[in-house]
């Protein structure tokens, strides 16, 4: 029984270990992140484009961060960032009458980032992968809707 009990503990241990240890990794689960094989700046042009031509998502909100930062006085980031903010009122409306917690997931983001040797990168929230923790209409729209019709927006924009 004493051996027992000490192989529990060391496997809670090492478990324990290794949480720790993956923990600071685990955080990228959260996000998708795709290659742009345009350059930014037609990348943004495109992702505007894509949204006015798609009738179900639009575009609620855009942001500039380098504008945003140096129009505060914070000076410039070493890379060109600008925030999307997608809505969908179909999509919205049967999430926050099954959940209304949820609503602090929406609208949906995408960034588009240009790194200092112009690759430009697409990030935006794994909602796939955050559907999975909610059941009926919530899971649905998470898991399955939102990540494909996000994905036809990029399409055309994005290698994967």
């Amino acid at each position: 029984m004493e051996l027992f009990l000490i192989g529990v503990a060391c496997g809670i241990g090492i478990l324990l270990l290794v949480g720790l240890v993956l923990m600071p990794q685990m955080g990228r689960l959260f996000f998708v992140e795709n290659h742009s094989f345009l350059p930014f700046d037609k990348t943004v042009n495109r992702l505007r484009e894509k949204c006015q031509q798609n009738g179900s998502w639009h575009i609620t909100e855009e942001k500039d961060y380098n504008t945003a930062y140096a129009k505060n006085g914070k000076g410039e980031l070493p890379f060109r960032l600008v925030e999307f903010k997608l809505g969908n009122p179909d999509h919205s409306y049967r999430v926050n009458k099954q959940f209304p917690a949820v609503c602090t997931f929406m609208p949906a983001a995408i960034a588009v980032v240009e790194y200092g040797d112009g690759d430009v990168r697409i990030y935006r929230k794994n909602t796939g992968f955050m559907g999975r923790m909610f059941t009926g209409s919530v899971k649905q729209i998470m898991q399955y809707e939102a990540p494909a019709e996000l994905d036809k927006i990029l399409h055309g924009i994005i290698t994967k």
